[in-house]
């Protein structure tokens, strides 16, 4: 029992340092998709598949300052999941600032399991413990007579998932429709089309989610707009650029 408590502390310690030290290049010129990190294993893989698409994203922590985001163009936003309870003290959340920029500009929001959480907390649902923690793939139901534009060209009916949680969503959040369940959950996606927010209960972002490719591409291509302009090659030139702006030609 020790060692299992011990190996929580590592794991809380080592998420604390996640959303610390989760970094960007700064770049106030490109059109970004902003990850924000809330200590996520599969953040960086978010990244990654945005980056697949050809659309320029950075990493930031969770508790980036508002001011450091808004110095930014914003394309969107994608929430990660994370390790805590959304409800817990000492949860981590967004700074409370970002929505009022967010709804200024239009910025379209997607949550991602913990970040779906964090949607429907801040706006008014209820996020619980579930009857069991779900874990592995799961059958995602579409729900029937509704259109969700993060669905689009998936074939229609049930597809597979994967699914990482304990807490699930018990209550809607303000203004939210729920637009697919699984055998253990009612709401594993929701939407507000008036606010441009999705919250996804499951992660399209790791390879056991076959559709999930196409439902970020949904979210960053079609919903969001991203120009699909970037590659492997420009993060290198900007990366040297950066250093050579910080430190100088001679490197002192």
């Amino acid at each position: 029992m020790s060692e299992i408590l011990k190996q929580n502390n590592n794991i809380t310690t080592m998420s604390e340092e996640i959303l610390e030290q989760s970094s960007q290049l700064g770049n106030l010129d490109r059109p970004q998709v902003a990850i924000l990190d809330f200590g996520s294993q599969y953040s960086h893989l978010i990244a990654r598949r945005v980056r697949e698409l050809h659309v320029y994203c950075e990493l930031y922590s969770c508790k980036v300052p508002v001011a450091k985001l808004a110095a930014h163009t914003l394309t969107a936003v994608i929430l990660s999941g994370g390790p805590n309870s959304v409800y817990e003290e000492g949860a981590p959340h967004v700074d409370p600032e970002l929505w009022q920029l967010l709804k200024d500009r239009n910025v379209p929001v997607l949550g991602i399991c913990y970040g779906m959480q964090e949607l429907a907390h801040v706006f008014g649902g209820k996020v619980a413990p579930g009857l069991k923690r779900e874990y592995g793939k799961a059958m995602v139901l579409p729900t029937p007579d509704t259109t969700c534009p993060l669905f689009t060209g998936i074939p229609a009916g049930e597809f597979s998932m994967w699914m990482s949680h304990g807490d699930k969503l018990h209550t809607l959040p303000d203004g939210f429709h729920s637009v697919a369940s699984t055998a253990n959950a009612s709401h594993v996606a929701i939407q507000n089309l008036e606010t441009r927010m999705w919250g996804l209960q499951f992660h399209p972002e790791v390879t056991h989610s076959p559709s999930g490719p196409k439902i970020l591409e949904n979210f960053v291509v079609g919903i969001a707009g991203g120009i699909q302009d970037w590659k492997m090659s420009n993060y290198a030139e900007e990366f040297i650029q950066e250093v050579r702006l910080t430190v100088g030609e001679e490197g002192h």
